[in-house]
């Protein structure tokens, strides 16, 4: 058990060294857009609301790299 928890860490402490940005600072593009639009047309109102807004980052992120594949 310790060494479960040693490793637990040791790879925490690893992914801290790297300097990892805030997500906000990654929101470009296509990402970006479809969260604005999920959260404007979703408000985080209850529980099923925000479920629904997840599903729609996912399903509308996954349209938009579709259509920027392919044009």
């Amino acid at each position: 058990m310790r060494k479960l928890l040693f490793g637990i860490m040791l790879v925490g402490a690893l992914g801290a060294l790297g300097n990892p940005q805030p997500a906000d600072a990654q929101l470009k593009g296509c990402l970006g857009e479809t969260i604005t639009d999920c959260d404007a047309r979703f408000p985080a109102t209850d529980k099923d609301m925000v479920a629904i807004r997840g599903w729609c980052y996912m399903i509308g992120w996954g349209i938009c790299k579709v259509f920027e594949l392919f044009s």
